[in-house]
This record gives C-alpha cells, structure tokens and sequence, in this order.
C-alpha cells in the first residue's frame, strides 16, 4: 500500500518535471524586444480589477503621478500595467495584472533606477519570478505586504543602503515606456549570455529558451523545485530587510 501511494505521488511529480522542461522548451518564448502603446487611462483603468484600482488610489495618495498604461503578451499570459513616477522622489511604480485563462494576480512593484541601466525593486507579486537571479536587477518580494505606502519605504531604505556602482536616477517620464523597452532588452540578452536563451530574435521580437533555460523555467515553478527556490528568495529578503533596519 504505501508503496503504491509513493507511485501515486511520485508519477506526476517526474512527469512534470521530465516532461514538463520539453514542452517548455518547444511552446514558451521570452520577450527580448518590444514597443508599447500608450492607451487612454481612463478607458484602460475601466477594464481592470477592483484590487488595481483601488492600488491606484493609494498611489495618488502616495503622489504618484500616471506616466502610462499599456500590455505586454507573453506566450502564455498578458501583463496589463501602469506606470507612475513621484515627482518629488526619484523612484517609479508599476501596477500590473497578469492573466492567464481565468487565473488573474495583480500586483504593485516600485523600482529605482540606475544611471548604467539596471534597477532595485520591491514588489509583492504573488508569485515567484520565472528569471533567474541576473547582475541588471535586484529584486525583493514581500508578498504578504498590502500597503503601497510600506513598500514604498522599503525601496527608500534599501536604495539609501545598498551600494551602487552607478548613482541613482529619476525614471525619465518624458520617455515614456522606453526605458522599460531597454531593460526587457538588457535583461534578454543578459539571458542570452548566461545560456538561458537562444540569441536568435523572432518577427515578434521574442526568444527560444535553451534547454537549460526550459529546465530552470519548469523546475522553479513546479514542485518540489518552487519550494526549495521560494525559501531560498525568502532568505535572501530576510537578510537584506534586516540589514536595511540595522
């Protein structure tokens, strides 16, 4: 008996995560160049959730300010955001809702970016990111965090904190999206080089994953690996919050 329960549990554990990493491999693409459209905020903050609009309220509250809203499709998903910049601190905001079939996660992420390019973000998506850890971004991921306003100061003390090679700089709103458009580029081609994708851009501007990157992808989001890599994300919020209160 227990040996068939170990069958039971065991069978759809390695079918996942043999042959989950080849599925991968042939259906999933990553952006690596992409243009956004600009949309009227009105009309796009009409269609979304009651969860983002009210995290827009508490932006305003926050003196944010909407710089844009617009969509970024995936193979598997669509990210539909706004963006937002303070006009008396250097950071921006995001606010996204991915959703895929009838599975929809909204979340709020404020970024600071750098003069060379890469960022420092703190956000409190629902879900683990799909990337790996890459020099261009350090991220942290409070999920059970819902106030704007506490995420926001966290940013603040680790951006005051944490050294940067490179000083921080105000997200330039006259720009529009395209400093989001070069970092999905950046963070692509830094995927290219540690082997993760293939460096071949398609007509839609996306890459193939390797099969290393298939494995990683698959491994991170399916059990027993989504464990093993949530607490190792969560050790390493630990360890920089607590510094950031030291």
């Amino acid at each position: 008996m227990l040996n068939l329960l170990l069958v039971v549990l065991l069978v759809p554990l390695l079918a996942i995560n043999v042959i989950g990493p080849l599925l991968v491999l042939r259906t999933q693409r990553i952006p690596a160049r992409v243009r956004f459209s600009d949309t009227d905020h009105d009309g796009f903050l009409a269609k979304r959730g009651d969860v983002f609009k009210r995290l827009d309220e508490q932006l305003q509250a926050l003196s944010f300010v909407h710089v844009g809203s617009s969509a970024l499709p995936s193979s598997h998903t669509v990210s539909h955001f706004s963006l937002y910049v303070h006009p008396q601190d250097q950071a921006a905001a995001m606010l996204v809702t991915m959703s895929s079939g009838k599975r929809r996660v909204t979340y709020a992420e404020f970024t600071q970016l750098y003069a060379d390019g890469s960022l420092l973000d703190v956000h409190n998506a629902p879900t683990l990111s799909s990337y790996p850890t890459m020099p261009c971004r350090l991220g942290v991921r409070m999920t059970d965090v819902n106030s704007l306003k506490l995420l926001f100061g966290t940013l603040q003390r680790l951006r005051d904190r944490l050294p940067n090679s490179a000083p921080a700089i105000p997200y330039p709103s006259d720009q529009g999206f395209r400093p989001i458009e070069a970092f999905i580029a950046r963070e692509s081609d830094e995927l290219v080089q540690l082997g993760y994708c293939k460096p071949e851009i398609d007509s839609q501007g996306r890459r193939a994953l390797t099969l290393k990157g298939a494995l990683f992808l698959t491994w991170k989001n399916a059990l027993p690996g989504k464990w093993i890599f949530d607490l190792l994300e969560q050790r390493h919020t630990r360890l920089l919050l607590a510094g950031s209160h030291s």
